[in-house]
């Protein structure tokens, strides 16, 4: 059954129709977790989602990469409280928007120690957002088609209440200049 509405007379009378679907279900991830490589002579960032191994080995400036260890930002030691991702969804049930701050207290951005990117891994695959040094240890990203719809139709969920636990699974990624990497999850 699919739901009707229609837009507001400043936006022209175009008349919208709904995908959302009544005792719809969640989505699944398309691709796995990915792996994150660094390489150590240009800097350069590599990420994959491969469904299946690869037989052929990462390189970059001739040389062999390891996949990046992944530091859980879940636990209550201050390191891991200053790399901790706080994700947070806002919009409605076809568009919203995923924004992470980074730190509890924020994480530092000087020239000397800051985040250089935020990435988000989602139903769809996943989104980067650089942050240059001085910059705050935050960036929005806009969710879409599968990533943005909300399946839960549990009474808690619904109106003002929603608590977006559909979208559990989501992580948040942050590579840290001095400290590494580190993940949350929704």
């Amino acid at each position: 059954m699919s739901l009707t509405h229609t837009v507001p007379e400043h936006s022209r009378n175009v008349r919208r129709v709904s995908n959302r679907i009544k005792n719809s279900t969640k989505p699944t991830f398309i691709r796995p977790n990915p792996n994150f490589y660094r390489c150590p002579q240009c800097g350069a960032f590599l990420v994959t989602m491969a469904i299946r191994d690869a037989t052929s080995p990462i390189t970059c400036c001739g040389k062999t990469l390891v996949a990046l260890r992944v530091n859980d930002a879940t636990t209550t030691d201050a390191l891991a409280q200053q790399h901790q991702p706080l994700m947070t969804i806002s919009g409605g049930f076809e568009s919203n928007t995923l924004s992470v701050t980074v730190g509890n207290p924020a994480h530092p951005m000087t020239a000397d120690h800051y985040l250089e990117w935020i990435f988000i891994y989602t139903f769809q695959g996943g989104q980067f957002k650089y942050l240059p040094p001085g910059a705050p240890p935050e960036a929005t990203f806009a969710l879409a088609g599968n990533d943005a719809y909300v399946y839960c139709d549990r009474p808690i969920c619904k109106g003002k209440q929603c608590k977006f636990n559909c979208k559990r699974g989501f992580s948040a990624y942050t590579w840290c200049n001095q400290h590494g990497l580190w993940r949350y999850t929704f």
